[in-house]
């Protein structure tokens, strides 16, 4: 759920006060909002998680770049960095078999997929490569929209796209991915 939300507020905070007070602006108070965030992890449980150092490290980098260039669109792939990051992240995760989604399945919920019975760990393993797959192609495809966004659109629909737009891809690859589930496991009465 994390991931949903990361770097959200920044992106509005950003875009609430370029369009006020322009891109300078705009960019600076996105990066003291993503460096607050990590100080107010730090502060709540004595650490801060590597996702959310790569998210701030990119919003820092992009738009102090940006902000040395007068060039917003720095900042505005970030979102699109990390997208394609953690799609690398989980391919390069199941390159040897099991994928990264099950295994992380398997730490949460041991005790339904960890199954000595090998047809159910052929399923699971199935229904996982099938649904890195399909989130593989939904972070590519959102990323390649962001991107088009960002160049060509305002800022406005960037942060449409990159908040609203991309929970509504998940929720509908979530969605498509338990109807097909549903349509599987549908036994055909006699």
């Amino acid at each position: 759920m994390k991931l949903l939300f990361l770097g959200l507020v920044p992106v509005v905070i950003f875009w609430f006060v370029e369009d006020k007070f322009g891109t300078l602006w705009g960019l600076i108070a996105a990066i003291v909002w993503a460096i607050g965030e990590c100080v107010y992890e730090y502060a709540k449980n004595r650490k801060v998680e590597g996702l959310t150092l790569f998210s701030t490290g990119l919003v820092v980098v992009l738009g102090g770049l940006g902000a040395l260039l007068d060039k917003s669109i720095l900042f505005k792939f970030q979102p699109v960095i990390m997208e394609v990051v953690f799609a690398g992240i989980l391919v390069w995760g199941g390159r040897r078999g099991e994928p990264l989604l099950l295994k992380m399945a398997k730490k949460t919920r041991p005790e339904i997929f960890t199954n000595p019975n090998p047809l159910i760990i052929e399923a699971q393993t199935r229904m996982m490569k099938r649904l890195t797959r399909n989130l593989v192609a939904v972070l590519i495809f959102h990323s390649i929209l962001l991107s088009y966004v960002a160049v060509k659109g305002t800022t406005g629909q960037w942060a449409f796209w990159k908040g609203v737009g991309f929970n509504v891809f998940v929720l509908l690859w979530a969605l498509s991915e338990f109807l097909i589930m549903r349509m599987k496991n549908k036994r055909p009465t006699g």
